[in-house]
């Protein structure tokens, strides 16, 4: 085979790939259909037939001669069916069901390799085909399959298939399977045609290219509003400066007569500086209205693209549920247990990357609801329900450009007292806080990693990793799991998921000198405070929200920032309140901005997963701004909801008087320091005069707390160089000292000591209430 022959195979069998999955995927819900009602249309069995042929057809084309030998029999089956000769089983299916997933496999890997299981399947098929010349030993191969009588059919519409490629006769079982030819329908040229136009396959990379291109848009947009700013400010200044001109300009006409003593020059100039910024405003305003133009002629084009590239990028519901029935049934007979699925609003449409995400939450969710909730047939018959178990998935549209997902079963239910006593034994919980804990957050416990609900590990369930990994699935796209439970009645579980993922809105907010994105659809509520309303238990913080407690806590220690030295203090206090299902925190902030259309861009490979940042925005002036995983956020409040200082301490540190400790001892030095900040004083300590007096220099210093006999400069000297300041007279001096004499009282008092306080009588109160009374 020549390069280009083996260039364009390759093209062709990268053709062959989707066509021939949407095939195997037809025969997956016909046999579906066909097991559940055997009566089901002749349309139906036709289009199964149809489905093989063609992909046996395909096959053939590209070279792959395993796939083409078991759709061959498959269609050979569908063929007998058809023909009212063959009536199937429900190991049959079993049989054909395998069938669909080797060819699956075979399909997506293009691999051949395994020569015995294509034979095996093939004779598996080949045993449910009546054979007339096959020995009886033969009977029990051929139970999953019955031959029946041909019988007069009444009504039956004739059906014709379009084909290409005519089948042709195969040996099976011994005997020869006679697969008649289908005569083609005719196809006008106007047919032709329009099938040619009304679709076209494009990879879906160059759809992801084409929509990620389309919102680059955005930022053009937000370039231009920025620009409008600008000019708006320009016009602002220049407006202000032509009132200072006519100002100067009226002066100079009424200092003395009129223009006699105003230089003629000056005079001119002032003119025609006036006339010049006159037009400057003018041509200003003509800018900023021709930017406005453009900026809605841009944002109508971008939204128009966005839109029209979206819905390209867009794929319904059902291209993911088509699949879930099948896996419903298998697992079902696995477990033997019987369950139907019903599937409700799987036309909505959205992102497909969406889509690819929510896939293996959403299995997982069914599979568990038909391995944990479902019962098996005669305990459901015990319980008063139908032996047939259900699952249904619902998708609606929500407003705000967001999509539900429930997923439910009228299985046994949770019982939220058991899940807490089974926390206790996984030591998720203490006994006091299983107690606490209402019956919503008890069913909360199942997506904590670890914890099941199985006894028993299979290949199915019982590691408690799941549930876990299902929520931290969905929040990874920006959506919400929640979870319901009736004991005896069954087990619903809510996914809320947004439409698309790259364009979302979010308000953004500054915090410690940096500025941060969080979406909008996360929060519950943003406002101010007043800081005497934060409540304080031990350790941590809250507010009242809707009449109830939430945590409060700096965003800044949450996101690990490095704290100011000066935080600045203010009376209303900003706050966002971050909602994750059912837990929800309040998070402090210095400033809330505003809210806008948000462009998410990742981060890349090399930073596939930042903790508490999703990823990043550039706005419309260039500045890159970290766009933060709320789901991420919460989490951190819960591991680390008490670290860093709390909001009341930095207001206490606000409101502390400071309080100089002046003493040479290191003993003494230490039981004054903590006897002051015991009774909630900010102390500060000197070893000598000396240092005290660098102290006092820099200001701040509330009060002074001094002994007398200390090197450099003593006590009694720090005291009269304090009084002899007019910076520090007025500051409160006490002398604490082992001096008890009156002559030595009198010399504290001439040196202008407020109090005089004997360490030999020391007592801690006398101290305290001499500060408190002077300050």
């Amino acid at each position: 085979m020549s390069p280009i022959d083996k260039d364009f195979f390759q093209e062709l069998r990268k053709e062959y790939i989707p066509e021939a999955e949407e095939y195997i995927q037809t025969l997956v819900s016909g046999l579906l259909e066909l097991e559940k009602n055997p009566s089901s249309s002749p349309q139906r069995v036709e289009e199964l037939f149809r489905a093989a042929h063609s992909l046996k057809g395909a096959s053939q084309a590209v070279m792959l001669p395993g796939i083409s030998s078991v759709c061959q029999v498959v269609e050979s089956v569908f063929s007998r069916i058809k023909n009212g000769v063959l009536e199937l089983e429900c190991e049959g299916y079993d049989v054909l069901q395998r069938a669909t997933d080797v060819l699956a496999r075979m399909v997506s890997s293009l691999d051949e390799s395994n020569g015995e299981e294509i034979e095996g399947l093939v004779r598996e098929i080949e045993a449910l085909l009546p054979a007339v010349s096959a020995p009886s030993g033969d009977a029990k191969q051929r139970a999953a399959g019955k031959p029946v009588v041909p019988r007069e059919r009444t009504a039956r519409p004739a059906v014709e298939t379009v084909s290409t490629v005519e089948p042709k006769q195969s040996k099976v079982s011994g005997g020869d399977t006679e697969v008649q030819p289908v005569k083609p329908q005719p196809q006008t040229v106007e047919q032709s045609r329009g099938a040619v136009h009304d679709t076209v396959r494009v990879a879906a990379s160059k759809l992801d290219s084409l929509l990620l291109k389309t919102q680059e848009l955005l930022t053009v947009n937000l370039v231009l509003s920025v620009r409008i700013e600008d000019v708006h400010e320009l016009i602002g200044l220049e407006s202000e400066l032509e009132r200072e001109w006519e100002h100067a300009l009226s002066l100079l006409r009424r200092d003395g007569k009129g223009e006699e003593r105003t230089s003629v020059k000056l005079s001119e100039f002032f003119r025609t500086g006036r006339k010049c910024l006159r037009k400057m405003r003018e041509k200003l305003r003509t800018m900023e209205n021709s930017l406005r133009a453009d900026q809605r002629l841009v944002s109508g084009v971008t939204n128009d693209l966005m839109e029209d590239a979206r819905t390209a990028a867009m794929l319904p519901f059902s291209s993911l549920l088509s699949s879930f029935p099948k896996i419903v049934r298998d697992l079902a007979r696995d477990l033997r247990k019987e369950a139907g699925v019903t599937i409700h609003g799987d036309s909505i449409e959205v992102d497909k990357r969406i889509l690819e995400g929510v896939k293996d939450p959403l299995i997982h969710l069914v599979r568990n609801s038909v391995d944990h909730g479902l019962e098996r047939p005669e305990e459901r018959q015990a319980a008063g329900k139908p032996p047939v178990g259900s699952v249904t998935i619902s998708i609606s549209q929500t407003d705000g450009g967001r999509v539900e997902v429930f997923v439910r079963d009228d299985g046994k239910g949770l019982n939220p007292e058991v899940l807490r006593q089974k926390a206790v034994r996984l030591g998720l919980l203490s006994s006091d806080e299983a107690e606490l804990i209402d019956d919503a957050s008890a069913l909360e416990l199942i997506f904590r990693s670890g914890f099941s609900t199985s006894s028993t590990v299979t290949g199915v369930s019982g590691r408690g990793l799941g549930m876990a990994i299902v929520r931290e699935g969905v929040e990874a796209l920006g959506g919400k799991i929640s979870i319901n439970s009736k004991p005896g009645k069954g087990t619903s579980f809510r996914l809320t998921l947004p439409l698309a993922l790259a364009t979302f809105r979010g308000v953004l907010i500054e915090e410690w000198g940096k500025m941060f994105v969080i979406p909008s659809s996360s929060l519950k509520r943003v406002g101010r405070v007043e800081a005497s309303e934060i409540k304080r238990i031990g350790r941590k913080e809250s507010i009242t929200i809707e009449d109830a407690p939430v945590a409060l806590t700096r965003l800044g220690h949450i996101l690990e920032m490095q704290e100011p030295a000066v935080i600045e203090q203010r009376e209303m206090i900003s706050y966002v309140v971050i909602e994750l299902g059912k837990t929800c925190g309040a998070f402090v902030v210095d400033r809330i901005m505003d809210e806008r259309e948000i462009l998410l861009k990742p981060f890349g490979r090399q930073l596939a997963r930042v903790r508490n940042v999703s990823g990043a925005t550039v706005l419309g002036s260039g500045r890159v701004v970290s766009v933060l995983n709320t789901a991420d956020i919460i989490h951190s409040l819960q591991r680390t909801g008490d670290r860093g200082r709390l909001v009341s301490e930095i207001e206490e540190e606000k409101s502390r008087k400071v309080v100089l400790v002046v003493e040479d001892s290191i003993t003494s030095r230490t039981l004054l320091r903590n006897i002051l900040s015991a009774a909630g004083f900010d102390v500060r300590t000197a070893a000598d005069g000396v240092e005290a007096w660098e102290h006092l220099t820099l200001g701040g210093i509330d009060a002074v707390v001094s002994d007398v006999e200390m090197p450099r400069m003593n006590g009694l000297e720090l005291t009269v160089k304090i009084r002899s300041d007019p910076a520090t007279a007025d500051l409160p001096v006490l002398l604490v000292t082992s001096l008890e004499s009156d002559e030595d009282r009198d010399k504290g008092a001439e040196a202008g000591a407020d109090s005089y306080v004997v360490k030999s009588a020391f007592d801690h109160e006398n101290l305290l209430e001499a500060l408190h009374r002077l300050l």
